[in-house]
């Protein structure tokens, strides 16, 4: 719940104190949120970190009495992420369970619980639900930090009115995404990869994911960054460039210099960004997201990179809803 005053209220967490610092433990989309919901607690002052659970389980992080572990599992019931929480209860934590599903195993074995509330999802790639999990992130940070020195900013309160307009917003991208012409572009080809920095980045991820997850095409997500330790070497007129970047802050200017290195090399790039930013001047494709909080913004360019997905899926015919060799649940290690 949103309070007049900005600040955030969720009744699920009326009897938690704010953490001294946050451990984050989850596998594949639910991972990739973690990744995220890290980067909000940092930025707050709150030490965290996202970790894999299947390898959290054979080297747990140090945690302090302060310290608090969540689990992101879509389903409740993902078996790496509830041997991590088990094994961080059995070392003392106190754990938090954020899920969608009411009475599943996260839930009933942590500490305290918070449902993200996205109602059934039926395709085994996670898209609606890893929206839900982003927006939910933001609420429970600013929940968990609304004490002492981390107490609601300016920044926070612009973030609540940005919350409530994300419905509409998203309609807006689904209404008028030019995916499915990107995709008529550069199908067939030979690999594409994805480039975000910061918030960005955990979208470039998730978007190369469910790239591969329902096109069955090979697809690869980077730190922009890191393009020139390595993934440079792949980089072709036949590997596509999408790259998520708003703004025209110090973070975009960076990855405006990634694109040109990638297009040195003859790839296309196309790059999801909002009205803001100059990198429209040097992409050959823009898809294009509503202005709005720069937290909220790697919730609409997910969206716009789930749309290349499926219509990429589509163009190729493949099973959307039910991809080859995976499952909604994964409830073995």
């Amino acid at each position: 719940r949103h309070e007049l005053s900005g600040s955030v209220s969720l009744e699920e967490l009326s009897d938690i104190d704010s953490p001294g610092s946050v451990q984050l433990v989850a596998c594949g989309t639910s991972y990739h949120a973690a990744l995220y919901v890290a980067r909000l607690f940092r930025a707050r002052g709150v030490p965290a970190q996202a970790h894999l659970a299947s390898e959290y389980v054979t080297a747990p992080a140090p945690f302090d009495s302060d310290s608090l572990l969540i689990g992101i599992t879509q389903s409740g019931e993902t078996a790496d992420t509830l041997s991590a929480l088990r094994e961080a209860q059995r070392r003392g934590a106190s754990t938090l369970a954020v899920t969608n599903v009411v009475g599943s195993t996260a839930a009933r074995e942590c500490d305290h619980v918070v449902y993200i509330r996205a109602g059934p999802e039926i395709g085994v790639a996670a898209t609606k639900t890893f929206s839900s999990q982003l927006a939910t992130g933001n609420l429970l940070v600013e929940r968990l930090c609304a004490s002492g020195t981390k107490r609601t900013s300016e920044s926070t309160r612009e973030l609540i009115p940005a919350l409530r307009d994300l419905p509409n917003q998203l309609q807006s991208v689904i209404d008028n995404s030019t995916a499915k012409s990107v995709v008529e572009e550069y199908v067939d080809y030979d690999a594409y990869f994805f480039i975000g920095r910061g918030l960005h980045r955990p979208v470039a991820l998730e978007g190369a994911l469910k790239f591969k997850e329902i096109t069955y095409e090979h697809a690869e997500g980077f730190a922009a960054g890191e393009l020139k330790h390595g993934p440079l070497a792949l980089v072709t007129q036949r590997t596509p460039i999408f790259a998520v970047v708003t703004g025209n802050g110090e973070r975009a200017q960076k990855t405006i210099s990634n694109i040109k290195e990638v297009q040195a090399r003859d790839a296309p790039v196309v790059a999801v960004t909002d009205e803001q930013s100059e990198v429209r001047r040097y992409a050959n494709y823009t898809l294009e997201i509503p202005q709005t909080h720069p937290r909220i913004a790697p919730v609409l360019a997910n969206t716009q990179l789930q749309l290349v997905a499926y219509h990429m899926a589509d163009r190729m015919n493949r099973s959307i809803d039910k991809p080859r060799n995976l499952a909604k649940s994964v409830t073995v290690e």
